[in-house]
């Protein structure tokens, strides 16, 4: 079978089956979205469901976006939504894209606030498509019993002390300051003790994360010079961008531990 070529990181290698199915995966989630984004209003959803899907299997590349963003400008989505219904898409992992799209938008933010095990049943998804505003709103609330709603953005919050010697409390609070700032938190301590904590324990380290990823991108480029054949060298190339983003992942999870309810 004839392979077209590509380049990666400095070495010309066949293009693999594989690599031209997600092609051809990425320019059909890109087509729904373009022809979807003449009317949002009625096709919102569906813009979120295939944009999710270009984000969760990082196929902006493909397409020949740097980034995110740029996919976004190009769709001609307003920001506000594209980021809105991926937000969506995001809470409804494996759910048919018909029976995704079927829910009326309100209905699917609703349901949102039902935990998974609720949420990605059948038995939901159809109400979210057929009941009214209202009726779902109030269907939800009784389902909720009282309990606080994720999208209400607001988590009960509970004081922590720790004893220190006086003489070393203004330097311990004058640093943890100084680092609120560093990392963006300026005016939210707890915020950035979970970002400190984050990263010195449980888990991969963002800085860690950050150099393994430096290191072996480096290892990847030498691959031209390793005496492989195309096929193998596309095989660890793959294989090591693989190994990169796990690093994130775990990372990105231990941040993520910190945050989780008890």
């Amino acid at each position: 079978m004839a392979m077209g070529m590509v380049e990666v990181a400095s070495i010309l290698v066949p293009v693999s089956e594989e690599a031209e199915d997600r092609k051809r995966e990425a320019k059909r989630h890109w087509e729904t979205i373009r022809k979807s984004g003449v009317v949002v209003s009625v096709n919102s959803l569906r813009i979120g469901f295939h944009a999710f899907a270009l984000k969760r299997d990082g196929l902006f590349g493909i397409l020949g976006f740097g980034n995110e963003k740029e996919a976004q400008e190009a769709s001609g989505v307003k920001d506000s939504t594209w980021f809105n219904v991926i937000r969506i898409a995001e809470a409804y992992p494996g759910v048919e894209e018909e029976l995704f799209v079927g829910m009326k938008l309100s209905n699917a933010q609703e349901l949102m606030d039902l935990p998974e095990s609720k949420r990605l049943t059948e038995y939901w998804l159809r109400r979210a498509a057929t009941d009214s505003m209202d009726t779902f709103k109030a269907v939800v609330e009784e389902e909720m019993n009282g309990k606080a709603r994720s999208s209400d953005g607001r988590e009960q919050t509970v004081a922590y002390s720790v004893k220190m010697p006086k003489s070393t409390r203004k330097a311990i609070q004058t640093g943890l300051l100084e680092y609120a700032k560093e990392v963006g938190e300026a005016g939210n301590e707890a915020k950035a003790l979970e970002l400190m904590v984050a990263e010195h324990t449980g888990g991969t380290s963002l800085i860690a994360a950050i150099t393994f990823a430096i290191n072996r991108i480096a290892d990847l480029k030498k691959l031209g010079d390793s005496g492989l054949s195309a096929a193998e060298a596309l095989e660890k190339v793959y294989t090591g961008l693989d190994e990169v983003v796990e690093g994130f992942r775990v990372s990105l999870e231990s941040v993520q531990n910190l945050e989780s309810p008890e």
